[in-house]
């Protein structure tokens, strides 16, 4: 079985796969963003770093909201990156320079995700406590698994479309040889 045989038809379910995940990821998040806007204390609930004493203003939980949807958008690009890759794969398209800039683009996304695992809580927990008295204001710092693994992933991805660009110009340059 040629690789394109393998390709296409898996770059289609990934197509789709990726689709969703684009749109149903980010409504998810909006849900609970809007409930914790709406109910301060369920927002509190889901920020365990706070204990559970904690109240905020409806001000604070707006903010709070805000630095959600905002830590998002590199996630949504990532997905919306890949679906555009994943749709390139399935039409045929395999080796080109907008492949390689997909590609890239997906490893910066997920450069920027790993970063927002990092900086989104942070800046929750400080917005959450800062009515607290002197003292009793948190600052928050973690750093999970799953943060090196985005930063890792996203990382390879770079250097990957630096090497498919490079090769991407091999491939046009032997055309013209052809």
């Amino acid at each position: 079985m040629s690789s394109s045989n393998r390709i296409i038809p898996f770059s289609n379910v990934l197509y789709w796969a990726s689709s969703i995940l684009a749109f149903a990821i980010p409504a998810f998040i909006f849900a609970i963003i809007l409930r914790g806007w709406f109910d301060p204390a369920a927002l509190v609930a889901q920020l365990t770093e706070l204990p559970a004493t904690t109240r905020i203003s409806a001000l604070q939980a707006a903010l709070v909201a805000a630095v959600g949807i905002i830590a998002t958008y590199p996630l949504v690009a990532t997905f919306l990156g890949m679906r555009r890759l994943f749709g390139r794969y399935r039409r045929g398209e395999i080796l080109t320079d907008a492949c390689a800039r997909d590609i890239l683009r997906i490893g910066q996304a997920l450069f920027a995700v790993a970063a927002m695992t990092v900086l989104v809580p942070t800046l929750q927990i400080l917005i959450c406590s800062w009515n607290n008295g002197p003292g009793n204001r948190l600052l928050y710092l973690g750093v999970e698994g799953s943060t090196l693994g985005f930063l890792l992933s996203g990382g390879l991805l770079i250097v990957i479309g630096w090497v498919m660009r490079e090769a991407a110009l091999v491939a046009e340059d032997a055309k013209g040889f052809v």
